[in-house]
C-alpha cells in the first residue's frame, strides 16, 4: 500500500515489465531441476541434487549474461527497458533461481521454519528497500535495484541457514560428473518441465508486456498492481499449502500407490477459501483499491474484479498441480501449458480495448484451469497414472 502511494502507475508498469522478463529467465536458469527434489530421499542424496541445481544455475546464468550483452549490442533496448534495467535482469533472475532452489529444498525436507524465514526475509527486504529508495527517488529503476538487493539478501540468508553440508568433491571433474549424473537421472524435468515452466511463466508475464506495448505503461501498471494484489493469497497461503501438499503427496504415493486422499482434502479447503475471496473482492474491489492504494489506483480495482475468475481457480489449481510431478506426467503438463500460451496470445491481440482484452484473458484462463484440475485429479488416483 505504501509503495503504491510513492510510485506512479507508469513507473510501476515499467518495473513490472522488467520483473516479468526476469522471472521468465529464472525458469531457464533452474531448468526445473528443483521440482525433482521430492523424488530423492531425505539426506545426502537430495543435497547432492541441490548442489547440481546450483551449479547449473550459475553456468546458465553466465551464458545468458553473455547473450544479453550480444543482444543489446545488435538490438539495443528490449521491451522498452533502458540499459540499466536490462543489465539488472541476470542478477535478478539468478537470485530468484537460487532462492527458488533453497525454498524447494526446505519444502521437500519438511523444514517449514526455514522456508517461512527465507520468504519473510525476501519480502521484508524487497519491500522495505523499495519504500526507502522511493522516498529519495521514485522511479522504475529504484524499484528494480531494491528488488535485486532484497532477493540477494534472502539468498545469502538461506545459504547461511541451510548450507550444503555433507557434500564434498575431490576435483572439479568430480563436481561436474555429479552434476551430469543428476541431470541424466532427471532428464524428464528439463525436457518437459522446463518448456512447461517457461510457457506458464510467459503466459503469466506476457499480459503486462503486451498491455504496456498496446495501451501504455499506465494500463500495465494498473494490471500489475491488480495482479500482485490478487496473487498475494496464492503466493502466501496457496504457496504454504503447496509446500505441505508436495511432501504429503510424495509420501502417500510411496506408501499407498496414490495421493487421492490428500488431494481431495486439499481441494475442498482451497475451494472454500476461493469462494470466500470471490465474495469479498468481486463486489467491492474498486472501493477497496481506492481506499488501500489511493484514488489514482481505482482502475486497478476494476481490473481486479475482471480477474476474479482466473485467480479463484488458480488459487485452487496451483498447489494441486504438483500432482503432475509426483506421477511424472510432465508431457501432459507441457501440452496444457502450450494451450495456455496459445489462449493468452489470442486474447491479448484479438481485441481493440483493454477491457475486452483483460476480461477474455481471465475467462480463458479460468476455463483452462478447470481442465487442469480434472487432469490432476485423475492422476492422483493410482500408479496407473504412470502408464496412462
Amino acid at each position: 500500500m505504501i509503495i503504491a502511494r510513492i510510485y506512479a502507475p507508469e513507473a510501476f508498469g515499467i518495473y513490472s515489465t522488467w520483473l516479468g522478463i526476469g522471472l521468465v529467465l529464472a525458469i531457464c536458469l533452474t531448468i526445473r531441476l528443483e521440482a525433482a527434489f521430492g523424488l530423492e530421499p531425505d539426506g545426502v542424496s537430495r543435497t547432492y541434487l541441490v548442489s547440481a541445481a546450483v551449479i547449473i544455475v550459475l553456468i546458465v546464468g553466465c551464458l545468458l549474461f553473455a547473450c544479453l550483452i550480444v543482444t543489446y549490442w545488435f538490438v539495443g533496448e528490449f521491451a522498452g527497458l533502458p540499459p540499466g534495467l536490462l543489465f539488472l535482469l541476470i542478477p535478478l533472475s539468478t537470485g530468484v533461481a537460487l532462492g527458488s532452489i533453497w525454498q524447494s529444498w526446505a519444502a521437500n525436507n519438511g523444514d517449514t521454519r526455514n522456508l517461512s524465514l527465507i520468504r519473510i526475509v525476501q519480502s521484508l527486504f524487497v519491500t522495505s528497500l523499495q519504500i526507502g529508495v522511493g522516498y529519495v527517488y521514485s522511479s522504475a529503476a529504484s524499484l528494480a535495484i531494491a528488488h535485486v538487493l532484497g532477493v540477494w539478501t534472502a539468498v545469502f540468508f538461506a545459504v547461511g541457514r541451510m548450507p550444503l553440508s555433507g557434500v564434498s568433491f575431490s576435483t572439479i571433474v568430480s563436481l561436474f560428473a555429479m552434476t551430469r549424473e543428476n541431470l541424466l537421472k532427471y532428464k524428464r524435468f528439463p525436457i518437459y518441465s522446463l518448456p512447461a515452466g517457461l510457457l506458464n511463466s510467459s503466459a503469466a508475464q506476457l499480459p503486462i508486456i503486451v498491455l504496456g506495448t498496446r495501451f501504455g505503461p499506465e494500463v500495465a501498471g494498473y494490471f500489475a498492481l491488480a495482479s500482485r494484489t490478487m496473487g498475494a493469497p496464492i503466493s502466501i497461503l496457496g504457496g504454504a499449502v503447496r509446500d505441505v501438499f508436495k511432501r504429503s503427496a510424495n509420501q502417500d504415493f510411496q506408501r499407498y500407490g496414490n495421493c487421492r486422499g490428500i488431494y481431495v482434502r486439499t481441494f475442498w479447503v482451497l475451494s472454500a477459501l476461493a469462494v470466500l475471496m470471490v465474495i469479498v473482492v468481486a463486489p467491492f474491489a474498486s472501493t477497496l483499491f481506492s481506499f488501500a492504494f489511493g484514488k489514482e489506483w481505482q482502475t486497478a480495482g476494476v481490473f481486479a474484479s475482471w480477474l476474479i475468475p482466473m485467480y479463484a481457480l488458480r488459487f485452487v489449481a496451483s498447489p494441486l498441480s504438483y500432482t503432475f510431478y509426483v506421477v511424472q506426467k510432465q508431457q501432459v503438463d507441457l501440452v496444457w501449458q502450450i494451450a495456455l500460451l496459445a489462449m493468452t496470445v489470442a486474447t491479448l491481440f484479438s481485441f481493440t480495448s483493454y477491457s475486452a482484452t483483460i476480461v477474455s484473458y481471465s475467462v480463458g484462463y479460468a476455463a483452462l484451469y478447470t481442465v487442469y484440475l480434472l487432469l490432476s485429479y485423475s492422476y492422483s488416483k493410482s500408479h496407473e497414472a504412470f502408464n496412462a
